[in-house]
């Protein structure tokens, strides 16, 4: 029976890996000089990473048959609200502290649905809780992390005009910007609100994916085929949504030639690290071990943070932005080592 389950295991290994390279490099364009001179709409970015999921996930074509179920359109349906407030939390309070709590919460959600909603019983509930509660206290220890103000990251009002004047537009779509330095505020009350809705969304978002049917959805190499369905019905959702904004509201700015490309970058990185987070939640990690290890990705974007947007500064900060991110690591390393799913639940 272990050499059975053997090859998963290192499969959902090799997942985790590229969740981590994906998932911690792909807030990385919403910082890009040109969506920040642009001030471009969360939505629109939110639209373009849909298009960028979407147009990653067709080669997977190229090795598998197309097969569609609509629990990826279900799991789309929770992630693109969730990915919104991605793209606002990397406004509110930059990547590097905004990607540490929300990946904490992140995995805790997706450890509860495991246990919960799957039965996925841990190996030892009492270490399993003691790794829950530390998470939580990694997670409230960045909380107290002081993050820069975006406006000293480099970005300067000459630098949004160039931008204006080169969509042909003078100062079309920058004359309400009178004010450009009291619009780029760190606003903690709301990136910790954002990242707990990213944790209570994307941490749920897949469990549609472990009640799709097991073949091929949750048949090793072969279930890559479900981020297919999930790309195209992620890019439909957000199309949608912004059309019906335009319906009832207002229709923003696209900033086509300055913002597309690093918002499609975006989603192309991020949807690496859901075909790899696809692996690292099939049995025998499960979703209550898998899902929660992927989120050590949190390392990797604060590197970001830190050294590429200087968002973190002083020993101090960075001194307390590392020890809450250990401390988050330590309670996903604990919920990996002792929430494990008991082999029987690998025997279906």
């Amino acid at each position: 029976m272990a050499e059975v389950e053997q090859p998963n295991l290192w499969l959902g290994l090799f997942g985790v890996s590229v969740a981590l390279l994906g998932w911690g490099s792909f807030t990385l364009p919403m910082k890009a000089k040109d969506v920040a001179a642009a001030n471009l709409d969360s939505m629109v970015f939110n639209m373009y990473m849909g298009i960028g999921v979407a147009l990653s996930s067709l080669p997977i074509l190229l090795f598998l048959p197309w097969n569609f179920t609509w629990w990826s359109t279900a799991g789309a349906a929770l992630f693109a609200p969730g990915c919104l407030f991605c793209v606002l939390t990397v406004e509110w309070i930059g990547i590097a502290k905004g990607q540490a709590i929300w990946a904490g919460c992140v995995a805790l959600q997706s450890f509860l649905c495991g246990f919960f909603y799957f039965g996925e019983n841990p190996s030892n509930l009492p270490l399993t809780l003691v790794g829950g509660l530390i998470l939580l206290s990694g997670i409230g220890l960045l909380s107290f992390v002081e993050v820069s103000p975006p406006g000293d990251e480099g970005e300067s009002a000459p630098l949004k005009q160039r931008a204006a004047d080169a969509e042909g537009g003078g100062n079309g779509g920058y004359n309400q910007l009178d004010h450009p330095k009291t619009e780029k505020k760190v606003q903690p009350m709301k990136g910790l609100f954002g990242c707990v809705m990213i944790g209570l969304l994307c941490g749920s978002c897949m469990v549609p994916f472990r009640l799709a049917p097991e073949k091929p959805f949750q048949d090793g190499i072969d279930s890559a085929i479900y981020a297919v369905g999930f790309g195209i019905s992620l890019m439909v959702i957000n199309m949608v949504v912004l059309a019906i904004r335009a319906l009832v509201s207002d229709m923003p700015e696209l900033h086509i030639n300055t913002c597309a490309l690093p918002g499609i970058v975006s989603g192309a990185l991020w949807n690496a690290g859901n075909i790899g987070n696809i692996f690292a939640c099939l049995p025998p990690l499960g979703l209550s071990v898998g899902y929660p290890l992927t989120q050590c990705c949190l390392l990797v974007a604060g590197m970001w943070g830190i050294t590429v947007f200087n968002e973190i500064r002083g020993a101090k900060a960075i001194g307390t932005f590392f020890t809450g991110a250990a401390v988050v690591l330590v309670g996903a390393i604990l919920l990996g080592l002792y929430g494990q799913a008991a082999p029987t639940e690998v025997v279906h």
